[in-house]
C-alpha cells in the first residue's frame, strides 16, 4: 500500500487475572491483574517502549486501565483517556459464573447489535476524531506517524476488529477475512495503519490491518488460548 502514513493505532488485550487463568466469566467486573498479567504488561511495555505514543485510550476497568498505565510508564507524555465505552461486553447474570455457559436468550447480556453499536460509536468518536482532527498538512508533508493505544478486552477488541475487517473500506490479510478471528491471547497486539493516498485529486485514508493479536512479544511467556468472556459470546 502506498502513501505517506498518518497513524497507526496499537490495540492491547489487559493481561491475565485470575479470572481468566480459571475460566470465570467476567463481563464488566472489575477484576485485578494477577502475577502473570503484571509480568505480561511488563513486557509488552518493553516490547511498544520505542513506539512514540501521542494519544492513548483504555477501559475504565481496572485489569485493562493498569495494562495501559504500565505500557505508558516509558511515555510520560501521552494523554491516558479512561472510557466505560471500552468496557468488555456486559454479562448480566453471567457474571462471575464459571463458563462455558450459554447466553441465548438471556436478556440482561448486552446484545450483540448493542455491542457492534457501541464498538462503531466508541471508534468514530476517539479515533476517528483524534486523526481527522490531529493531522496537519506539516506531519503530512514530513512524514510525521500518530500513535495511538488503546487497551481494551476481548470480545470488544474481536467486535471491533470484526466489524471493520467485514467494511469494504478495510484492507488486511486475506486470512483474517477467510476464517473466523482467531482468540486473543492476554497482551496480544493488534495494528491497524492509516495512510493519507491521493485520488482523483482527493485526499483519502486508506485503513488496513498489519496484524491482529499477535503473541510473539512474550516470548514463550504463558498465554491462555480460551477466553470464557468470548467464547461465552459463541454459544
Amino acid at each position: 500500500m502506498t502513501g505517506s502514513v498518518l497513524a497507526r493505532m496499537f490495540v492491547v488485550r489487559h493481561g491475565e487475572t485470575d479470572s481468566n487463568s480459571n475460566g470465570i466469566i467476567q463481563g464488566q467486573l472489575d477484576t485485578q491483574l494477577n502475577a502473570t498479567g503484571l509480568a505480561q504488561a511488563a513486557i509488552t511495555a518493553e516490547a511498544l517502549r520505542h513506539v512514540c505514543f501521542d494519544k492513548a485510550f483504555t477501559s475504565d476497568l481496572q485489569r485493562a486501565s493498569k495494562t495501559a498505565e504500565r505500557i505508558l510508564q516509558y511515555h510520560s507524555g501521552a494523554e491516558l483517556v479512561q472510557d466505560s465505552a471500552l468496557r468488555e461486553r456486559f454479562m448480566g447474570e453471567m457474571q462471575g459464573k464459571k463458563g462455558p455457559v450459554n447466553t441465548k436468550g438471556l436478556s440482561s447480556i448486552e446484545t450483540n447489535e448493542a455491542l457492534v453499536q457501541r464498538c462503531i460509536t466508541w471508534y468514530n468518536r476517539a479515533i476517528v476524531t483524534y486523526i481527522s482532527s490531529s493531522i496537519t498538512n506539516s506531519d503530512i508533508s514530513e512524514g510525521r506517524c500518530r500513535n495511538i493505544l488503546v487497551v481494551s478486552h476481548g470480545a470488544f477488541i474481536a467486535t471491533l476488529f470484526r466489524t471493520m475487517i467485514s467494511s469494504n473500506d478495510v484492507t488486511c490479510p486475506a486470512e483474517l477475512k477467510l476464517r473466523r478471528l482467531p482468540t486473543l491471547g492476554n497482551t496480544s497486539i493488534s495494528v491497524v495503519e492509516y495512510r493519507a493516498v491521493s485520488r482523483a485529486k482527493h485526499r483519502e485514508v486508506d485503513v488496513v490491518v498489519l496484524k491482529y493479536g499477535d503473541i510473539d512479544h512474550l516470548r514463550g511467556l504463558s498465554v491462555m488460548e480460551e477466553n470464557a468472556d468470548v467464547e461465552a459470546n459463541r454459544l
